[in-house]
């Protein structure tokens, strides 16, 4: 073979190597697996580990590894679950249409914002622990969480959460979730509050959208656009907020579920048709600093989402000032040493009305040291908070916290602190 050959077949091959792939051989892996271990009695998990895992591919592999399952969950999930896994089954068979939409959609997404990325995305099957990740440039997708739709038999679920995933869920959506889930690899650094989640999401959505070149229909973007000016309201309450999730992955506790994203979609829409440049504004929006407060804030304000120009401090101080906080302690000061044994109830006393959930946790030192028998719930003016303790012991520590985890008052603000100890002893 000549050199000039040599070196023809050498770049070919580099070229097949590094170029982008979408894998879907565990697919298949999966349900032979499946199919021959349902015909067996005894070494089923065995089985599974030589037919699939062992024969998976490197994202799958990565994807266990980080997920912390194996051989023995599956095997638990099918016994436990067989209608879920006979009815996702159809869902989980990624035609070829499928495919070929989504390397085009990648095709364009690196015209609208070049990069160099040699990332493969993996189609797999895990074990109901995650809906996928991005693993370096790589992306995996856990097929079983994510391609669902309302036919999906959800009903052996012990947990909401599961019975509900597929509330908005559509297959054919698997495109749109793989762009916008491969977009996030490229993005980097942790949400410091509210508002960096929406514009990490909603520009994932809007440039996924671009790249596909087709309108992205969700539940959230139909009830944002039409109820546009409620919901920008309410979100400037909140976008400093640290508290997820009155914005995302509420579908349990919210009618309309997920408006952050909707939120981050129309903020990223209004920035890309402001500027003049908009592979510029692709690159900003994918290599924003999302840790960083002022520069996503500047990005709102150069969105114009809101008619105003706001102002960071102003906002962040009135922000503040409107936060529930503890006022006082009826029955005791905090950290009192010598409140008595008789004590049966606990009133804490905000600075504002709360809503009725109101979240208390364990400190570090464990149940022995919990005060509390019940929650008897707030008074009339949702001001105060009345809790029954349990039967006090002599020169005893006693305490718990108040968190922001759903703490939050009537008007929307979450609670001021993030833990705040409530501390005392009791009398010798």
């Amino acid at each position: 073979m000549n050199k000039l050959l040599k070196l023809t077949l050498l770049i070919v091959l580099s070229i097949k190597i590094n170029a982008q792939q979408i894998i879907t051989t565990d697919i298949d892996n999966f349900w032979n697996a499946y199919d021959s271990i349902n015909k067996m009695s005894n070494e089923k998990a065995s089985t599974f580990k030589k037919m699939y895992l062992d024969n998976g591919t490197i994202g799958l592999k990565d994807f266990a590894k980080n997920k912390d399952f194996n051989e023995t969950n599956y095997v638990t999930a099918f016994e436990k679950y067989p209608e879920f896994w006979k009815s996702i089954r159809k869902n989980t068979l990624v035609s070829s249409e499928q495919i070929q939409k989504t390397k085009k959609a990648l095709k364009e997404f690196r015209k609208l914002y070049p990069n160099e990325s040699k990332g493969n995305i993996y189609y797999t099957i895990g074990a109901l622990r995650s809906g996928g990740m991005p693993n370096g440039e790589d992306l995996i997708v856990g097929l079983e969480k994510v391609v669902g739709d309302k036919t999906t038999n959800t009903s052996e679920f012990e947990n909401k959460t599961l019975q509900n995933m597929f509330q908005f869920s559509n297959p054919s959506l698997l495109g749109f979730v793989s762009v916008h889930e491969f977009i996030h690899t490229f993005q980097k650094g942790s949400e410091v509050n509210v508002l960096a989640k929406a514009v990490k999401e909603g520009s994932a959505d809007f440039i996924a959208e671009l790249a596909l070149k087709e309108k992205y229909n969700s539940h959230y973007l139909d009830y944002g656009f039409k109820n546009y000016d409620l919901v920008r309201n309410q979100f400037k309450n909140q976008l400093f907020s640290q508290n997820f999730q009155n914005w995302f992955y509420n579908s349990e506790t919210n009618e309309h579920p997920d408006l952050g994203y909707f939120v981050g979609y129309a903020i990223s829409k209004n920035y890309y048709a402001n500027s003049k440049n908009k592979k510029q504004a692709i690159k900003d929006l994918i290599e924003l600093n999302y840790e960083d407060e002022k520069a996503v804030f500047e990005v709102l304000n150069q969105s114009k989402y809101y008619s105003e120009v706001l102002n960071i401090e102003e906002l962040k101080s009135n922000y503040e000032k409107n936060q529930p906080r503890i006022v006082k302690i009826i029955e005791f000061e905090n950290g009192a040493q010598n409140v008595d044994t008789t004590l049966k109830q606990i009133q804490i006393v905000f600075s504002k009305p709360l809503n009725d959930k109101v979240s208390i946790n364990f400190s570090k030192n464990g149940k022995d040291h919990f005060p509390l028998n019940k929650i008897v719930g707030l008074n009339a003016d949702k001001t105060i908070l009345i809790l029954e303790t349990v039967n006090l012991q002599e020169n005893t520590l006693y305490d718990f916290y108040i968190t922001n985890r759903s703490t939050r008052s009537l008007d929307g603000y979450p609670f001021i602190e993030e833990e705040y100890k409530i501390e005392f002893k009791t009398k010798e």
